[in-house]
């Protein structure tokens, strides 16, 4: 996982595509690509004619040339970020709007300490900082309660993120501290404690 904890980029570049159209694309992303390579593969044994392949083929490179230009488009990099606290998400304002717009749109949403963002293989990242290499089991598992107690909370009350994240992938990234040079020290996979280091 990018580290969530980078420094976002400063521009106030107008978002210029739907967001709804990004969170479309991105959940269609991952069939469309399986479907293409597997209407090539088929191409491949004879089972369906050249052309067909071609057609697969098609779909995947579609599929995934669309997941490096749509960001680009949408003019959001993966290191803008945006914060959103508890008084906006309970006043439900402009601000509190504006926010989860640019976290559809691709930019890293900071809520309580804790770092979402779209992938896109159909994940929601969420990145914690540990702020120390020295991580043991007891304090990976209480940052990792923090995070989902996060995820749940904005999902709870905010019917826009649950929409944006709902049917993706849910992972728990542990990062060494804020910053670029913060590294990914563990992640939570099915229930288990996965050390990258």
């Amino acid at each position: 996982m990018p580290n969530p904890y980078e420094s976002p980029n400063a521009s106030s570049r107008e978002i210029n595509t739907s967001s709804r159209l990004y969170v479309l694309f991105y959940k269609v992303y991952w069939p469309t690509w399986w479907l293409g390579t597997a209407i090539v593969a088929l191409s491949w044994f004879g089972i369906v004619t050249p052309t067909v392949g071609w057609i697969g083929f098609a779909l995947a490179g579609s599929a995934a040339l669309g997941s490096y230009v749509l960001p680009s488009l949408v003019g959001v990099k993966p290191t803008d970020g945006v914060n959103l606290d508890s008084r906006l998400l309970r006043s439900k304002g402009d601000g509190y709007h504006k926010a989860i717009k640019r976290f559809q749109d691709g930019a890293l949403l900071m809520y309580d300490g804790v770092a979402f963002g779209l992938r896109s293989n159909d994940e929601v990242a969420c990145g914690i900082a540990a702020d120390t290499t020295d991580l043991d089991e007891l304090v990976a598992w209480e940052l990792a309660r923090h995070a989902q107690s996060v995820f749940d909370t904005l999902s709870a009350e905010s019917v826009e993120f649950r929409a944006t994240v709902d049917g993706r992938t849910f992972c728990i990234s542990i990062m060494s501290g804020n910053g670029p040079s913060g590294r990914e020290l563990c992640r939570v996979v099915d229930g288990k404690l996965d050390w990258r280091c």
